[in-house]
């Protein structure tokens, strides 16, 4: 049976409300209470070591940074950029996080990476290995900047995805691999020779899984021609994620299997995400109500009773995976 190294990883941010509005003055109910008493004991149960990705308002936190201190080598921890949080060119009264670190200009993303990443070193004592864009929002030198300051992975890359910022930038990542790989450094979609590795989040278009990355790569959703040419080829199908915050738990099962059968035998590695957030009421717009909440948290602990009941898995966090490819 081919091995699955699994990865959980949790953009760690501030509470929020419905349509992402950030509460202002910033609160961390979700890390207090939510993350505590509602995730943790998850992941405790079933024996996971997750990887937690923290936005900088999270270790500005005093309290927030305590939690995480008191979780020990339970966990991994990362850093996760909402730009709004930090300087240059913060604003810490945003009730939004609508930018991209793409929307900057090159200069000021590198200076807003370096910040945070001594914001980290500053509050635990050690380099972060580990980081994910908010909004996955990376630009064309975001790796290189990554790879400058030190981090062994990033995991921005999101698969069969085109996403458009606010401010109308927009990130495509159509023709991405599945599976982690050493990125180009002038295209991320690609595989390259750069010492950061990329470890893509697990979603898939089903429709697109057998068509080659280099026949994706050439979609270009700023051509009405090609949105034609795509929504033919797909059937209007959208991405499936391996995350219980969109999929059930029968769809979960479902992007497992297709990714081991894809792996033709070969260990496999998945990487979920979701937001700390989601685990306390009324901090995300996915978990406004108990029920909704509930729903989640139902979600994951089925999930991962099946998985762990039904396939070998290797619970790992993000900067662990370069080390297990080179013992493959």
């Amino acid at each position: 049976m081919a091995k699955i190294y699994f990865a959980i990883t949790i953009d760690t941010e501030c509470d929020k409300g419905a349509n992402w509005k950030v509460k202002q003055p910033l609160r961390f109910l979700n890390i207090y209470n939510g993350l505590v008493n509602n995730l943790q004991p998850i992941f405790d149960k079933y024996k996971v070591k997750a990887t937690y990705l923290l936005s900088p308002e999270v270790m500005m936190d005093k309290e927030s940074v305590t939690v995480f201190k008191g979780l020990g080598n339970k966990v991994e921890l990362g850093t996760h950029l909402h730009s709004e949080f930090i300087e240059p060119q913060a604003n810490f009264n945003s009730e939004s996080t609508n930018y991209y670190q793409k929307d900057f200009k090159p200069d000021i993303e590198e200076k807003k990476l370096e910040n945070l990443t001594h914001l980290f070193e500053k509050k635990f004592g050690y380099n972060p290995l580990s980081f994910r864009a908010g909004r996955f929002g990376i630009s064309n030198y975001s790796l290189q900047f990554l790879q400058k300051l030190g981090y062994k992975v990033d995991s921005s890359v999101t698969p069969d995805m085109y996403w458009k910022s606010k401010n109308g930038n927009s990130v495509n990542f159509m023709g991405s691999l599945y599976q982690p790989y050493y990125p180009e450094s002038t295209d991320f979609r690609k595989a390259g020779y750069m010492d950061i590795l990329e470890v893509p989040v697990t979603l898939i278009n089903r429709r697109l899984r057998k068509l080659p990355p280099i026949f994706k790569r050439y979609i270009s959703f700023t051509k009405s021609y090609h949105h034609i040419i795509f929504n033919y080829i797909t059937g209007f199908s959208k991405p499936v994620w391996l995350r219980p915050t969109y999929s059930n738990i029968k769809t979960m099962k479902m992007i497992t299997n297709d990714f081991v059968s894809m792996a033709k035998e070969k260990d496999v590695f998945l990487c979920m995400m979701f937001h700390s957030n989601e685990f306390e009421v009324n901090t995300s717009p996915y978990s406004l109500t108990k029920k909704s909440m509930n729903r989640i948290i139902k979600r994951l602990d089925g999930y991962l009773e099946w998985v762990t009941s039904n396939k070998e898995v290797c619970f790992v966090g993000l900067s662990e995976i370069p080390r297990v490819i080179l013992k493959l």
